[in-house]
């Protein structure tokens, strides 16, 4: 038997919120969907800033980023990596045609700047050791690169298919962001379909009734909705990580989902034991919504730990998670109950054959089944649950914990597969070690002199390679070895 509420229970938050919304059922629900509708027009009017390169670092590497972005004018470095396969050497006049080729075409391409060919004078490094390859690199001035990188990549391409016999592709800042950009966005889709099929039929085998399992689902994925469109015009004052939408996504399912889980039980049990539609919805108010209110205030204070932590792709999961809980919280405690009062006991519809609910629990029949056969044999139950949890547990054993940067990106995206090629014939040439001088007026003799003195390390050290190079400011304040 379940516990009646006593009377100073049914009068907590919960209980006022979902004995409002069943009594005012029509605001309710015309006052959510105006939210979610509202809330979709302004994130999709305002659009969502995401993290710039310099903004993601911490500590001393951060303050460095930071530097740098202040005084150099914005710009993305690319590289076109020019490698024959038919086995000309990068020093014959053949392979040297190519890359001019591949030089002329990049000087005539849009937002295209300072191309530089390697075999001009002072571009050392940039010719492989095993002849096989070299790199053509320049810049695409001004922010938002990863916009206007597509016509280097058109000609980029177009030259590949003219030049049999070499591979001409490119890698750069904002190439490898337009291509995990679009790799986070394809993710997301696939979440998108994956997600919410496997959570009905969850839902389905839990509750044996398929508007049952409509109803939570609806819940979660307007209150996800919300949370990602409203997540539009936060950004803008606090930029956010481009996973973001994906861990919306999947707490958003989550939490909505067991939210309403917690109020249908109840609400069930209720019915089960011989109460009335009314007075079930009321005591799974005054129980589960305020389970559900202690529940959402204790993911958003635990959440809100990771402000602390400082590193901005961190705090941006944190506003992501903590909105979408309080989303989900509000809705479970207006929304669904005005929706469950206005089904009654309709909310069973659609029920599947040896799933449907019982009458003397209100549970699938199912479940019932199981832990009969569970209560049967305790012991022998448990080892077997102990022993699944220990064998899903084994690969933790096994775990490598590392921050592997550009090695942990999927090796199926073309954008990786061209940088690991790099990384083949130009060991350590696409990300490199920066030292980050400020002053008030640096003088260029001085940073020249420290530049070459590194140079001699690097070339005593077989932890370096060539070029070390040296790039100042214009206003002299920073200069960049």
């Amino acid at each position: 038997m379940t516990r009646t509420p006593n009377n100073k229970s049914t009068d907590n938050l919960a209980a006022r919120a979902g004995r409002w919304s069943a009594q005012h059922r029509k605001k309710a629900i015309l006052g959510w969907l105006a939210f979610v509708i509202l809330a979709v027009f302004i994130g999709g009017s305002v659009g969502t800033r995401t993290l710039t390169d310099e903004e993601y670092g911490l500590g001393e590497s951060g303050r460095a980023d930071t530097a740098t972005a202040a005084h150099f004018p914005d710009k993305s470095s690319e590289s076109v990596l020019v490698q024959s396969q038919a086995g000309a050497n990068n020093r014959s006049p053949e392979f040297r045609q190519v890359v001019q080729s591949v030089v002329a075409g990049l000087e005539r391409t849009e937002d295209v700047r300072n191309v530089q060919s390697p075999y001009a004078e002072g571009n050392p490094g940039t010719l492989s050791e095993d002849g096989k390859s070299a790199l053509v690199t320049f810049d695409i001035p001004g922010d938002n690169a990863e916009d206007k990188v597509d016509p280097a990549l058109n000609t980029v391409a177009k030259l590949d298919k003219q030049q049999t016999g070499y591979r001409i592709e490119e890698f750069g800042d904002a190439s490898a962001d337009k291509a995990l950009s679009q790799a986070f966005e394809d993710d997301f889709r696939k979440a998108e379909v994956t997600s919410l099929p496997i959570t009905l039929i969850i839902l389905i085998l839990a509750f044996g009734a398929l508007l049952a399992a409509f109803v939570p689902l609806l819940l979660a994925i307007t209150a996800v909705a919300a949370a990602i469109s409203l997540i539009g015009p936060i950004s803008q004052i606090w930029p956010v990580d481009e996973a973001i939408s994906s861990v919306v996504l999947l707490i958003g399912l989550a939490v909505g989902v067991d939210y309403s889980m917690f109020y249908l039980r109840r609400e069930r049990e209720e019915r089960a034991a011989g109460r009335s539609e009314e007075a079930a919805l009321e005591a799974a108010a005054a129980t589960s919504g305020r389970a559900v209110l202690v529940s959402g205030i204790t993911v958003i204070a635990a959440m809100a730990g990771m402000y602390f932590g400082g590193a901005a792709t961190f705090i941006s999961f944190a506003t992501g998670t903590i909105l979408v809980v309080a989303i989900a919280v509000i809705g479970s405690l207006t929304v669904l109950p005005a929706v469950l009062s206005k089904l009654g006991d309709r909310v069973n519809k659609g029920r599947v054959p040896f799933l449907g609910p019982e009458k003397r629990t209100g549970e699938p029949r199912v479940w019932s089944w199981v832990l009969d056969r569970v209560l049967k044999r305790p012991l022998v139950s448990a080892i077997a649950a102990i022993s699944v949890l220990v064998v899903l547990a084994i690969p933790v054993f096994h775990i490598h914990t590392a921050d592997t940067g550009a090695d942990g990106l999927p090796r199926s995206i073309d954008v990786v597969k061209t940088y690991d090629r790099m990384q083949a014939a130009f060991p350590g040439e696409q990300f490199t070690a920066d030292i980050v001088l400020q002053g008030d007026n640096l003088d260029k003799g001085e940073v020249q002199a420290a530049a070459q003195q590194l140079r001699q390390i690097a070339k005593d050290s077989d932890q370096f390679n060539e070029p070390v190079t040296v790039d100042q400011s214009p206003d002299g304040k920073v200069a960049v070895i």
